[in-house]
């Protein structure tokens, strides 16, 4: 019991240890960008989600519909469309869906590293991407220098301002088309943001509404609300006046691939709950269960054979008795038995001494009548009217006899 009790010290005592040491242990992060709303990570948007949710007077919500979807379902409420992913690759009814939203009075902010080519053809603009935003945590350790970006926009009445950012996070620039001969010009009402000359933000008048591009997704994170959130919240008042609406559908999906099988588990109390206390059974069943039920079992050495020492004390009664002729008779009846067992015959039954005799005679090297002599002198002391005792002579003669014929078939 005093071994039990140390082996359950022992196992608490370690997973103490392990809770302490996981604890002291650095956060690994991860960097893919995800833009979900129930991602924690630095490129998620669990903060960013809470945080507009907050502060978006006429409300703020996230959805999964596409933009072809929003108009299907109403096109003509007016609702700031926000939609941030890595990249967005607008298909034909996304675009129309898109279009339909802003002439009805909608104001839809894109904001991704790239557009699809008719989405730019739309606008009339081209997205260039460069550099790769997943070298962020290896700059930051190399070089935490940042660089500059300016809002210049006087039409939404904020006065121009610098932010600095991480190089990594400024990914992409705009240009717009000078002369077209085939489309019509559609010049920015805004240029909010610049960079070395480098346009970073636009709004485009459609309709009734606007279409506004930023080309800063990763700004729009978690990340960018801890980094500088008054960057973003200024971006963001444009759809100050509208109930926000945020479309997910185009975030990359990494869920399956990077998440543990148990994150939907983990994410929901009730199910959380249930692996807790699980797991929490599972160790008090180690514990107790580790237990002895029984007494030890002590070793029981095996049973020895005594079939030869109740062999000598047979032979000492007979002997010692002088029922000698019993002695014999009773060998005679395991000789018959052996030479049964060995296919010879039956050699107590005389009428088939024609057969068994000359096999036995054949098997041994004896001569027939010497064999024939022998069995009929122990059938005579075998018969029930037989009287009278043997020598000791005779009784080791038949016997050795009877030993020899075994040992040579």
């Amino acid at each position: 019991m005093k071994l039990n009790r140390w082996f359950v010290f022992g196992i608490v005592a370690f997973l103490v240890l392990m809770f302490i040491v996981e604890l002291q242990l650095p956060k690994n992060f991860s960097w893919m960008p995800t833009f979900r709303h129930v991602d924690r990570q630095p490129f998620g948007c669990y903060l960013f989600d809470s945080l507009l949710d907050k502060t978006m007077p006429k409300g703020y919500s996230v959805t999964d519909s596409t933009l072809w979807q929003l108009a299907q379902s109403d096109s003509t409420r007016q609702r700031g469309i926000l939609v941030v992913a890595d990249e967005l690759p607008l298909q034909a009814a996304d675009v129309n869906g898109l279009m339909t939203l802003a002439d009805n009075g909608s104001h839809v902010m894109l904001v991704a590293h790239s557009l699809s080519p008719l989405m730019e053809d739309t606008l009339k603009i081209h997205a260039f991407g460069y550099g790769n935003s997943f070298d962020l945590q290896r700059f930051v350790k190399y070089n935490n220098e940042r660089e500059t970006i300016s809002w210049v926009s006087d039409t939404l009445g904020f006065q121009r301002r610098d932010y600095a950012f991480f190089q990594p996070l400024l990914t992409c620039r705009i240009e717009f088309v000078e002369d077209s001969l085939e489309q019509e010009l559609r010049p920015p009402l805004d240029k909010q943001v610049v960079r070395n000359g480098n346009c970073l933000s636009a709004t485009f008048r459609q309709g009734r509404g606007y279409i506004t591009y930023v080309s800063l997704p990763l700004l729009f994170t978690n990340y960018g609300v801890i980094d500088n959130a008054h960057f973003m919240l200024r971006e963001l008042s444009l759809l100050e006046q509208y109930p926000v609406v945020r479309v997910e559908a185009y975030c990359p999906d990494y869920d399956s691939v990077e998440q543990s099988p148990l994150r939907y588990f983990i994410s929901q109390p009730p199910l959380r709950w249930a692996v807790d206390v699980a797991m929490v059974g599972a160790l008090l069943f180690l514990i107790f269960g580790g237990r002895r039920r029984q007494r030890v079992i002590p070793i029981e050495k095996a049973p020895e054979n005594h079939s030869l020492e109740f062999i000598h004390l047979v032979g000492s009664l007979y002997y010692h008795s002088h029922e000698r002729r019993s002695l014999v008779v009773r060998k005679f009846t395991y000789f018959a038995e052996e030479l049964r067992r060995n296919g010879l015959g039956d050699v107590t039954d005389a009428a088939e001494d024609d057969v068994t005799l000359p096999t036995l005679a054949r098997q041994t090297g004896m001569e027939e009548k010497e064999i024939r002599s022998l069995m009929l002198q122990l059938r005579q002391l075998s018969a029930d009217d037989a009287e009278g005792e043997i020598s000791l002579r005779d009784m080791k003669k038949y016997i050795d006899q009877m030993n020899w014929i075994i040992k040579n078939i």
